[in-house]
Formats: structure tokens, sequence, C-alpha cells
């Protein structure tokens, strides 16, 4: 079993690897117009010019700042409210019918009318992105409450539980592994949502600079923002999944 982990664990070191050895590969032997498509090592070259000038680093911080507001808002409204949701029949009658008409919503779409409201300042950026992120988190939220097997409760009153404790000592536990869920999707929105708002009415941040490059034709630029995009896509989805690791260690039971 362990060699097997292992295994699994080289995989995803020499899966990349080989990917761009690939892209490489392809680029240098002319099968693509590299200036559509450049190769790995012009677009790291570029990664490496971007961060030692300041640009790409500065873009970084800004659009991290906006996310995490806008992340943090969003996770505890929606862990919130969603712990109601699922446990209370009261706040699901109020809630639910809320939750089905706004959340086909496009929560780009409600981007105008956050800057009509709130102006063209952080406030609607990190209300977007909270929106995006809200929604996510409540729906798996109420989703792990629902799905606490019913043996857990009867045996917790069994011994004499209160309902705040049930709701302390079972129901959250119990739900944590689906909020985590949640939580990384929202990450994921957060980072979607955050390059939507960052196209129009800013002048910074990581959104900002990619769109700049690609109205200027600098697909190198472009290609080392995307990129960049995805490293933080990473990391936050591994952050989420050592912090899981960490609040509910019965998991790699």
């Amino acid at each position: 079993m362990k060699s097997l982990w292992k295994r699994y664990r080289l995989l995803r070191v020499i899966s990349p690897i080989v990917f761009l050895l690939i892209w490489e590969g392809v680029v240098r032997l002319g099968e693509v117009n590299q200036l559509l498509v450049p190769a790995p090592a012009s677009v790291l070259r570029t990664m490496v010019e971007l961060t030692v000038d300041g640009r790409l680093p500065w873009a970084i911080a800004v659009s991290l700042h906006r996310v995490l507001q806008g992340f943090i808002y969003g996770s505890l409204l929606g862990i919130g409210l969603g712990l109601l949701v699922g446990w209370f029949p009261a706040f699901e009658d109020a809630v639910d019918p809320l939750v089905g008409a706004l959340y086909p919503i496009p929560k780009s779409a409600l981007f105008p009318l956050f800057i009509l409201w709130f102006g063209l300042g952080e406030t609607s950026k990190v209300m977007t992105i909270m929106i995006g992120v809200v929604f996510l988190v409540l729906i798996n939220t109420v989703t792990g409450v629902k799905a606490i097997d019913p043996v857990l409760l009867k045996a917790a009153r069994d011994l004499g539980a209160n309902q705040r404790q049930i709701f302390t000592k079972v129901v959250i536990p119990g739900a944590l592994p689906n909020i985590f869920t949640g939580l990384r999707l929202g990450a994921g929105m957060a980072l979607i949502l955050v390059f939507i708002t960052e196209i129009e009415a800013t002048k910074a941040g990581l959104g900002f600079l990619l769109w700049e490059s690609y109205q200027l034709l600098l697909i190198k630029q472009v290609f080392s923002c995307t990129i960049a995009f995805g490293i933080l896509g990473i990391l936050s989805s591994w952050g989420l999944q050592w912090l899981e690791g960490v609040m509910c260690p019965w998991r790699r039971l």
C-alpha cells in the first residue's frame, strides 16, 4: 500500500514534466506558431523577467488581497447559512427558494450592478467574489449536514446530548468534509471572478496584467499570467486539503 502511494505521488511530479517536455518539443519542431503558443522555456524566462522587475509579484499581491477578502467573507456566510439551512427546517423553507433563484445567475453578470451600487473601488470586486463563493460553500454545507448518518444523531440523543451538543459535536464535524469540498470549489471560483473583475475598472492585479498583455499581443506575458493563475489554484487546493487533513483526521484512516 505504501509503495502504491509513493508511485502515485511520483506520477504527480512526472506527468507535468512530461507534458512540458512534449510542449517544448512540439514548438521547437515548428509544429505550432511560436507567436501563438510560445515554448515553455521562453515563457519561464518571461515569468522571471516579470518577477525581477516586480510587476508579477505586485499583480499577484493585489489579486490575492481581493481573493482572500471575498473568499473569507463568502465562506463564513456560506458555512453559517448552510449549517442553519441544513439543520433547521424553518431556515431551509425560507432560504431554499432564494438560493434556487439566485444561484443560476452568472456572478459576472452581477459585477456591473455592484459597480453601480458600490463604485469602481475594491468593494464591488470583493462583493462579486464573495457572492460567487457563498453559494458553492452553502450548498455543499447543506449537503454535508443532510448526509449525516441518522444513527449517529440517535446515539447522541440516547447518550443524553442536548440540541446544542448534538449540533456542535456531531453535525458540524460530520459536515466538515463537504464544507471543505465547497471551500475548494469556492477558491477556484474566486480566482475566476477576480480575473473577470480586473478586466474592467482597475489598473492593477493579475487579471489586469493578463488582459493588458493580450491587448498588446504580448503572448508570452499572457501565458505567464495564465500559469500564475494556475499555480495559485494549485496552492489554494493543496492548502485546503492540508487544512482538511488537520481538522478531519479521521478521513485519513
